[in-house]
Formats: C-alpha cells, sequence, structure tokens
C-alpha cells in the first residue's frame, strides 16, 4: 500500500468526538475541531444525512449521531468538547483515543458527506505522536529492567519481594 492509505482504505480510519475531562488528554496535534466548531459540523452533517435515502447504512448512522447530539445537548458549554483527526485502526494511539471518546465517523463517511475533504492530508492523524513516543520510552525502561539479573537468574525485584 502506498504512503495515502487512507485513500485506498478510507474505512479504516476514525474520527471522535471527546468530552471533558477527557479531551484535556487528546494531545493538540489530534484535535480537527475544538468547541463550537464541533456543534456546527455536527449540526451540518446531521441536516446532511436527513436528506439521505433512508437506507439501512443511513438508518444505523442516525442512530449513532442521535445519540452524540443527546451528550451535545447535555452541555452548557463546547469549550473542551473536540473532534480528533482520523486514525487507522491498526495504530496503538486508535486504542488510546478509543477509550478517551466516542467512536463519531469513518473516513468513507466524511467522503460521502463532504467531499471538499478528499483532497486535504491535514484530516488524519500523524503517525507517531506523543502518545506513541511516551510508550516507546516506556518499553525502553521496561526493557531496562529486565536486563537487571541477579543470583540465580532472579531478577533484583523478585529477590526484594523474596526478603
Amino acid at each position: 500500500m502506498s504512503d495515502n492509505v487512507y485513500l485506498e482504505c478510507p474505512d479504516r480510519f476514525h474520527s471522535f468526538i471527546v468530552f471533558e475531562p477527557a479531551s484535556l488528554r487528546v494531545h493538540d496535534g489530534d484535535i480537527l475541531l475544538i468547541g463550537d466548531s464541533v456543534r456546527e459540523f455536527f449540526d451540518s452533517l446531521m441536516a446532511k444525512l436527513l436528506k439521505q435515502e433512508k437506507t439501512l447504512k443511513m438508518q444505523i448512522l442516525h442512530n449513532k449521531l442521535v445519540k452524540v447530539g443527546h451528550m451535545l445537548e447535555l452541555l452548557s458549554s463546547y469549550d473542551q468538547v473536540i473532534i480528533t483527526r482520523y486514525f487507522d485502526r491498526i495504530w496503538r494511539r486508535y486504542s488510546y483515543i478509543s477509550h478517551l471518546g466516542e467512536s463519531f465517523l469513518n473516513l468513507d463517511v466524511l467522503y460521502d458527506f463532504f467531499p471538499k475533504y478528499k483532497k486535504q492530508d491535514d484530516i488524519i492523524a500523524s503517525r507517531y505522536g506523543a502518545f506513541d513516543e511516551d510508550a516507546d520510552e516506556d518499553a525502553d525502561e521496561d526493557n531496562d529492567n529486565d536486563n537487571d539479573v541477579s543470583v540465580d537468574g532472579m531478577s533484583k525485584s523478585a529477590i526484594d519481594l523474596k526478603e
């Protein structure tokens, strides 16, 4: 596959809507929309969806968006509500982001309703971000601890527990 895998397999890429306080944990580079622009985008999407032919796919999307709409209605302010950039399901950060927010749209649906985004690369999150760098550092630290072997092949931490 090429570097533009998001054009070849847009159904693999998903965005999320994240509410406060979890939105504070999302890296700035992973934010597509924030604040009142989230509500404006959502309202525009719902208006376009209601004009679509009633198919099973559209009904499922409608039900999903109605649920998100109910969550948005409960808010008094949209200041810390975000829509993330699009993450590939195979990336480690996809798992991290998916636990912080609610699945919003896949790239295929975005292209159907907003074709202008098809030409924009900046809606895709970068492959490696702050989360991946932190996770790599944690893995390096874990590997360093694995090398702390002492008497009879027991690690220093295991010896400490034994004593």
